[in-house]
C-alpha cells in the first residue's frame, strides 16, 4: 500500500504543513466561504489561489458541502475565519481546511485510476493545550481515523473534476505547545539543538489568532500539568476591531485578517501600517497601536502571572503568529517592567514549528514502529 506522511498544524490564521518530508511545505489562509459555483472570467493560474471544494465526510458536522477555500474565499464577502467560542476539536472549519490541503497534495503525488484518486497518509497533528487538557484529542483522532473522506475539485485551475479519497494510517494528534519544545531542541535529522534549555524550566507562549498556549517545560522535559494554560484569548478579536475601526473612519474595507496581518508586519515601509484609499496612502498605525497595545498588556500580565507561580523559569519563548505582531509592544511593556529573558524567534520560525515539530514526531513514531519512510510516496507514481 502506498502511504505518504503529513504534519499538518491548522493554524488559527492558516494551515502550514510539511508534506512527504521536511523540503515540501503547504501553506493556506484559514479562510472558507459556501460557495456551490464561481463565477469567473478568467481561472487563476495556481490551484492554491482558486480552491474550490466539494467534501463529503463523516468527520463533518454538516456531512457534505461545496467550498472555496485559503486565499480565494478571503476575496467573498460572506466568509467564515475562526471566532474564539469555537474548539479547534470540535468546529467544522479546520477538517475542511485540512481534507483540502491533504486533496491538493494527493493530486500531486498519488496515481489516478478511474477517474479517482486513493491517497493514505500517516498524519501528525495537534490540539491546543487547553483542549488536550480537557481529553479531546482521543475524539479527534477518531473523527479523522474513522470517517471516509471525499475531495472533489470544482472549479479549481488545473484540478478541476479530480475526485481524492484520503483515509488515514494512523493519527497522531499532539499538543501544541509541547511540540514547539520538540521543535526548538531537535534537528531536522534527529540530532539535539539548543543544548542550553535543556534540563531547565522554560516557557513556551505560543500566541495564536484564538488562543494563547503557555506550555510549561520542565527540566524533566515534560510539560507541567499543573501550571501551563490555554487561554481563549489570541491576536483575532483585536485584528477584527482594527478591521471594524478602519471600515468606520475611512469607509475601507480590509479584506481578511490575514491581509490586514501582512500590513502590520510589511517591511516595506511605504506599505507597512499603511492602506490605499482612493490611489491615496493612509497610514492606520493609530488604530493598530490603539488594539495591540490591549492585548499585549495582557499577554504581559499572564508571563507574569506564570513567572510568579513557577518562579525557577529560565527563559520564555514567543511564538507563533500572534507574537509576531506583538513583539515590538511586548518588548516595550518588558523592557519597563520586568526585564524577563523573553526570546522571539524568527518570522519564519513563528510561522513553520510547529508544523515542522509534528513532521520530526512523525518520523520519530516511523522510526519506533520500524517503518521505513523512505519507501513511502514522494513523487507519483
Amino acid at each position: 500500500m502506498s502511504l505518504r506522511l503529513a504534519s499538518i498544524d491548522i493554524g488559527n490564521d492558516a494551515v502550514k504543513g510539511y508534506l512527504g518530508d521536511l523540503k515540501e511545505q503547504l501553506y493556506i489562509p484559514n479562510v472558507i466561504a459556501s460557495a456551490e459555483n464561481r463565477d469567473i472570467i478568467e481561472m487563476e493560474k495556481d490551484p492554491l489561489s482558486g480552491l474550490h471544494v466539494e467534501i463529503t465526510s463523516g468527520a463533518l458536522k454538516k456531512k457534505n458541502g461545496h467550498y472555496v477555500v485559503g486565499k480565494l474565499a478571503s476575496k467573498y464577502p460572506n466568509n467564515d475565519e475562526l471566532t474564539p467560542d469555537m474548539d479547534k476539536s470540535e468546529s467544522d472549519q479546520p477538517v475542511v481546511l485540512l481534507l483540502t490541503a491533504l486533496a491538493y497534495d494527493a493530486a500531486k503525488h498519488f496515481p489516478e485510476e478511474d477517474g479517482v484518486i486513493e491517497a493514505t497518509y500517516l498524519l501528525s497533528t495537534g490540539l491546543p493545550l487547553d483542549e488536550s487538557k480537557q481529553g479531546k484529542t482521543k475524539e479527534f483522532r477518531k473523527k479523522l481515523k474513522t470517517a471516509q473522506h471525499e475531495v472533489t475539485f470544482l472549479q479549481t485551475p488545473q484540478l478541476e473534476g479530480k475526485i481524492v479519497r484520503i483515509k488515514f494510517e494512523q493519527v497522531l494528534v499532539n499538543t501544541e505547545g509541547f511540540a514547539a519544545y520538540v521543535d526548538l531542541t531537535t534537528n531536522n535529522d534527529g540530532s539535539v539543538k539548543n543544548e542550553e534549555i535543556l534540563g531547565k524550566t522554560i516557557l513556551i507562549n505560543d500566541i495564536g489568532g484564538l488562543s494563547t498556549d503557555s506550555a510549561i517545560i520542565t527540566s524533566d522535559s515534560e510539560v507541567d500539568n499543573e501550571y501551563s494554560e490555554g487561554i481563549k484569548q489570541g491576536v483575532s478579536t483585536y485584528l477584527d476591531n482594527i478591521i471594524r475601526k478602519v471600515y468606520t473612519q475611512y469607509k475601507y474595507m480590509i479584506k481578511s485578517r490575514r491581509v490586514l496581518v501582512d500590513i502590520i508586519t510589511n517591511e516595506d515601509p511605504e506599505e507597512q501600517y499603511n492602506i490605499w484609499v482612493d490611489g491615496n496612502r493612509v497610514s492606520i498605525k493609530n488604530i493598530i497601536d490603539g488594539e495591540l497595545e490591549i492585548l499585549a498588556k495582557e499577554e504581559y500580565k499572564l508571563i507574569k502571572n506564570i513567572w510568579r507561580n513557577v518562579p525557577d523559569i529560565r527563559t520564555a519563548y514567543q511564538i507563533g503568529g500572534g507574537s509576531l505582531v506583538l513583539r515590538p509592544y511586548l518588548t516595550k511593556l518588558n523592557q519597563e517592567d520586568k526585564n524577563y529573558p523573553l526570546r522571539f524567534v524568527t518570522s519564519e520560525d513563528s510561522i513553520w514549528m510547529i508544523a515542522r515539530a509534528y513532521f520530526k514526531i512523525l518520523l520519530m513514531y516511523c522510526e519506533s514502529k520500524s517503518i521505513n519512510t523512505k519507501d513511502l510516496v514522494t513523487t507519483k507514481g
